[in-house]
């Protein structure tokens, strides 16, 4: 609404008999009706709060002044409390002008519904209005007026707006600079070839003219058409171009490989041609290829290795049968353990990522491997993995499965003494460019002054982790065994 005046609170109708009464009170000092007319206002005045909580707007009743078509009057009004109310204050009895509303004057000359038309409040809202004739007869005695605030919307229409003239502008720009040839050559290194609306040839720049000769084509004369080029190749990416905006797709020429992209240009909302920007990417796909090549071939020696260090663990297996010394045959054992923690490594980089490894289904697969090595059929020794899935580079792989390895295998060997029932867990935590690795058991636990350098695991354990992590060992006693190793994370990535 576009109020032309305020009333003072004072004024306003307190209560619904009041604002009934106040109709009435409008209805003689302003409006020509009849007391039916002025009834079936009140009558329609009662429904208003129902229908501004409902809809979330604010909704009046305005009836033309007396003798005027270019004057209403607010008779009643209702703010939703449903949702916040575009008015600071009631707005009854203030006067409205056609110029200001005509959406409002326009159904009380037609007697027809109205909707979409936009205003501003005195408050700078913009608003959307529905406007409702109330008929009595054959005659229109008022209007009911729902108002919602569409600032957003008007913003987004604006954006969209500023977008369109944006890429209008640019569309101009690009057609002015290629038509005029304004040091397009220095402007652009890569091959430029424009055409018309008719996607007929109409520029072609020196750097495009050198490419044709290198990959042995016709240069096509000015005037033919896009499409006939290179027996059609252009056909298919000219008409997204044309439906997209943008479209780029890469063409084979012998051994050349060159990316073209298909530019629609408009000018004043009118397609004017399209610019076709050629790129040779020939390097660049070579070297891609290398590069696959080259992680096939790192990928088949991972396998290979894996390979080779299986038939170590089965040799040395079959040399440990036939010893009789059981000091002899843990020694082979946790010699083939270590191995095949190295094998599974390997086997884990030949069939994913060459740099790097996946953590936690490593460090899963490591501890499935040693329990169903090292238990007997009557124990039941279970483990789990706790933490988020974590990459790891795989410099460093081989260290922490290793340490894994030892620290698994000493909790198999010593924790459940006697037992024939435990558990392991192994947690990983990420601790701010720190990575925490923990194996805990529930089993005999350690006398911590007993933890010595002197056993081999122990050795293997403390080097990985000073020398190759460069982190440290915690150990801990209470009601089981603790051993963290902490080093920094991430660590830095081998070099490509």
């Amino acid at each position: 609404m576009n109020p032309l005046g305020r009333v003072s609170r004072a004024q306003l109708a307190s209560t619904e008999g009041e604002k009934m009464e106040r109709i009435r009170e409008l209805a003689e000092q302003k409006i020509d009706l009849e007391t039916a007319d002025i009834e079936e206002l009140i009558k329609t005045a009662e429904q208003l709060q129902v229908m501004a909580d409902l809809s979330g707007s604010d909704v009046f009743i305005d009836c033309l002044c007396k003798g005027r078509l270019d004057q209403a009057v607010v008779v009643a009004q209702a703010k939703p409390k449903t949702a916040r109310s575009l008015y600071s204050e009631y707005i009854v009895g203030q006067l409205i002008l056609r110029d200001n509303e005509p959406g409002v004057f326009y159904s009380f000359s037609t007697g027809e519904y109205v909707t979409g038309t936009r205003a501003i409040t005195n408050e700078v809202v913009t608003i959307e209005q529905k406007i409702l004739p109330i008929i009595r007869g054959n005659r229109v005695i008022g209007v009911v007026i729902m108002e919602q605030d569409i600032s957003m919307q008007v913003s987004r229409e604006r954006t969209v707006e500023l977008f369109q003239q944006t890429a209008d502008e640019l569309g101009e720009t690009l057609w002015e600079v290629a038509v005029a040839e304004t040091n397009l050559s220095s402007l652009i290194h890569e091959g430029v070839i424009l055409s018309n609306s008719e996607f007929l040839f109409s520029y072609i720049n020196p750097t495009a003219r050198m490419w044709f000769e290198r990959l042995h084509l016709l240069i096509p004369p000015i005037g033919t058409a896009l499409s006939s080029f290179h027996s059609g190749v252009l056909e298919q990416l000219l008409v997204k171009a044309y439906e997209r905006g943008v479209e780029a797709q890469e063409f084979t020429f012998g051994d050349n490989v060159v990316l073209i992209k298909a530019i629609s240009i408009r000018r004043a909302k009118q397609f004017k041609g399209i610019l076709l920007l050629l790129s040779d990417i020939t390097e660049l796909r070579l070297k891609e290829k290398q590069l696959m090549i080259k992680a096939a071939v790192i990928k088949e020696i991972h396998h290979r290795v894996k390979n080779n260090l299986q038939t170590i663990s089965s040799l040395l297996r079959l040399q440990m049968r036939r010893t009789k010394s059981e000091e002899i045959r843990r020694s082979f054992q946790d010699s083939i353990n270590r191995i095949r923690t190295i094998a599974l490594v390997h086997e884990t980089l030949s069939y994913g990522s060459i740099d790097e490894v996946e953590l936690r289904g490593m460090i899963e697969r490591i501890v499935a491997m040693l329990v169903q090595t090292a238990v007997s059929p009557e124990e039941k020794i279970g483990f789990r993995i706790v933490g988020e899935p974590t990459i790891l580079p795989s410099a460093k792989a081989t260290s922490v499965a290793l340490i894994l390895n030892e620290l698994v295998q000493n909790c198999l060997d010593h924790a459940f003494v006697g037992r024939t029932s435990g558990f392991i867990e192994v947690r990983i935590e990420n601790l701010d460019n720190l990575l925490r690795i923990s194996v805990k058991d529930n089993g005999l636990g350690f006398d911590l002054t007993a933890v010595s350098e002197e056993t081999l695991g122990t050795r293997i354990v403390r080097m990985l982790v000073s020398d190759d992590l460069g982190g440290y060992l915690t150990y801990e006693h209470n009601g089981g065994s603790n051993v963290s190793f902490t080093f920094p994370y991430p660590l830095e990535m081998p070099d490509g």
